[in-house]
């Protein structure tokens, strides 16, 4: 798989957790992942919303903001990694996804 970016040591900090590894992100598929240096193993951190009709423009991605995944938004802003573009409920209970710039 080819990167369009990829950051070292990156440290993530939600409501619960931190989460720590080498970020990439890849453009064409709107994908950013947090893999773990040691173990290889990655945690993707977008959503698809195709089926809800949505698609991330050129330099965007969906972060979902509800379950394991919630502060995550609030965490990739912080970290200087992507600034929030909008905010969208999804789903029969209205989970908060949020479309992102990435800006890395």
């Amino acid at each position: 798989m080819t990167w369009a970016m990829h950051r070292e040591a990156v440290s993530l900090r939600l409501s619960e957790i931190e989460l720590e590894g080498e970020l990439h992100y890849d453009s064409v598929k709107s994908s950013l992942c947090l893999v773990d240096p040691e173990t290889g193993e990655d945690e993707v951190l977008t959503v698809s919303l195709l089926r809800d009709g949505y698609v991330a423009f050129p330099g965007e991605i969906f972060v979902r903001d509800y379950s394991e995944h919630f502060g995550l938004p609030a965490a990739l802003v912080a970290a200087g990694i992507c600034e929030e573009v909008e905010e969208i409920s999804i789903g029969p209970f209205g989970s908060r996804v949020v479309r992102m710039r990435v800006i890395v």
